[in-house]
């Protein structure tokens, strides 16, 4: 009874290796998880970089010259973004992102005007404006590559080409009160128009991705960009910088 329960689990055991060969064989190779076909983000965020320029122009008063000289800068403020890519091969992605950035530009100005009565008594007016606001809408075409998930974590690279138009806001003309004997002058205000300017840049930056579940996600990122352009007002041209360093959170979504 014992060599015949013993030749059954050899003859079992046989069959049931034979078995699990077969249905191995018979079964695909499992693939790993395939690069997302296109990805799409919105983000809000901050761009704590700051800059600043200058700007000067004369004009003519009392058959005398005048000066002003205008200090502007431009503070940190929040930007809003969207953006998208198409997978072209492996893990390689192509797409872009279009971002707006506004803020407030306070300015100092500094006039010299010239004296009814006397030549080259220029009275001193100095004075800081309202209103004055920085406008760049951005697009940043981008090579994106994201690289083997670590979990639910992706990363993502990307950088490219940017175009970033400027619209800010500028003083071509400076308002001041005088009364008899007209030595001195105050401040009372400003004339500005628009000035407007587009560039070519570039954009760098990493955004890391948590996905929720194969299709969303939420991610961070930071960001480099920058490009040097030149405004055009009043027949002027000013030579400012745009962009910076952004960060920026918001949704994503896998197709």
């Amino acid at each position: 009874m014992r060599r015949l329960t013993t030749v059954f689990l050899a003859a079992a055991l046989t069959s049931c290796a034979g078995a699990s060969t077969a249905f191995a064989q018979a079964r695909p190779a499992v693939r790993p998880n395939p690069q997302p076909r296109a990805r799409a983000m919105i983000n809000g965020g901050y761009q704590p970089s700051t800059t600043g320029f200058d700007d000067s122009f004369t004009f003519a008063l009392y058959q005398e010259t005048g000066t002003t000289e205008i200090s502007y800068d431009v503070g940190a403020g929040a930007i809003f973004e969207g953006g998208a890519a198409v997978r072209v091969w492996k893990g390689l992605a192509l797409g872009g992102v279009i971002s707006h950035f506004t803020v407030d530009s306070p300015g100092t100005v500094t006039s010299s005007v010239p004296h009814p009565f006397f030549l080259q008594r220029n009275r001193q007016v100095t004075g800081e404006p309202e209103g004055m606001r920085r406008e760049e809408t951005a697009i940043h075409f981008q090579a994106q590559y994201q690289l083997p998930p670590f979990g639910r974590l992706h990363v993502v690279l990307a950088g490219g080409p940017s175009l970033i138009d400027v619209k800010q806001t500028l003083v071509i003309d400076v308002n001041y009160a005088e009364e008899f004997p007209y030595d001195t002058a105050t401040f009372t205000g400003v004339d500005s128009k628009r000035g407007t300017g587009t560039a070519a840049g570039f954009n760098a930056g990493v955004d890391f991705q948590w996905m929720f579940n194969p299709k969303l996600g939420a991610g961070a990122l930071v960001r480099i960009t920058k490009a040097k352009l030149d405004l055009n007002v009043d027949n002027r041209i000013i030579q400012v910088d745009a962009g910076g360093t952004q960060i920026a959170a918001g949704i994503r979504l896998v197709f």
